[in-house]
């Protein structure tokens, strides 16, 4: 039951989602495509221009903060030359 004389929690205490709670093909993409970025010479403002999305966006999905669509999942693998299955598979050792 609610209390209704509790107060709710400030924004800053809620909990946040850790990544034990993400799926692990996100985190992986997340690692995967933020490497493919840095290893094409792409900076977050680059993908940005090319594809239309905030800099704040780009780097959400790069600490797998927000869950892409499958469409931006593919314009980002296109903007660093990667198909997008390669960016969905774990590193070796992972």
């Amino acid at each position: 039951m609610v209390d209704p004389d509790e107060k709710p929690e400030p924004a800053s205490r809620k909990r946040r989602a850790s990544h034990k709670d993400k799926p692990v093909e996100l985190l992986i993409f997340a690692h995967n495509f933020k490497q493919a970025r840095l290893a094409a010479g792409l900076t977050q403002t680059d993908i940005t221009k090319r594809i239309g999305v905030s800099q704040a966006y780009v780097s959400e999905v790069e600490r797998a903060v927000v869950d892409p669509s499958l469409t931006h999942m593919a314009l980002l693998a296109r903007v660093v030359g990667k198909p997008l299955h390669e960016l969905l598979k774990p590193s070796p050792g992972k």
